[in-house]
């Protein structure tokens, strides 16, 4: 994707946590953008060229995963998009569905867990929208999801990066294969012990 070559390009200079950020916010809306694999890599960057700023990045990162939360729950909070053909599909229907139960049983722990779950930070904004999850209790609820969220992502990658021995590029490819490997052993753990109350 261009734009996250356009990212990783700018990792040496001021841009790439701006750029970071609104990366973020569009992945709220838009899945398939991979803002975790980019901050991942940004973060074995920092610990191995020391550029970018491991602690910027994971605010940066913060900033844009809460703004594009309140963007998408404030959406569709103004609009019946729960109505739209893009929303009808079967599979985003299941999704959706699933979301609700899950936060009239444990909103918190849904809101903070679901960026490892695939379809999971969509489906729990609309669904917060809907629901509906009161408007504070969402952005606290966003804002402690964020913080795990970056420093997770962050963090995996400082920590490849400060492996010996390895490649600036080798240990980008490292740190995202973990983070890969982490988010879907996360995502199986999370919706084994939601199905527990289900």
């Amino acid at each position: 994707m261009q734009a996250f070559r356009d990212i990783m390009s700018a990792a040496d200079s001021g841009w790439v946590y701006p750029l970071g950020a609104v990366f973020v916010a569009l992945s709220a809306v838009f899945p398939p953008i991979p803002t975790t694999s980019l901050f991942v890599a940004l973060g074995a960057l920092s610990a191995t060229d020391n550029l970018p700023n491991g602690y910027l990045l994971v605010a940066a990162m913060l900033a844009g995963a809460v703004a594009g939360d309140l963007g998408a729950y404030e959406f569709v909070r103004r609009r019946d998009m729960a109505n739209w053909k893009i929303l009808q599909g079967a599979r985003t229907q299941k999704a959706l569905h699933a979301s609700r139960e899950r936060l009239s049983k444990h909103s918190a722990s849904w809101v903070l867990t679901s960026r490892f779950v695939p379809l999971g930070r969509l489906t729990m904004n609309v669904a917060s929208a809907i629901t509906p999850v009161p408007r504070g209790r969402f952005v606290l609820y966003s804002v402690a999801a964020g913080i795990l969220w970056s420093a997770y992502s962050v963090g995996i990658g400082a920590l490849s990066g400060l492996l010996p021995g390895l490649s600036t590029e080798f240990a980008v490819v490292i740190a995202i294969a973990v983070s890969l490997l982490l988010g879907r052993g996360i995502s199986a753990a999370v919706t084994w012990y939601l199905q527990l109350d289900d």
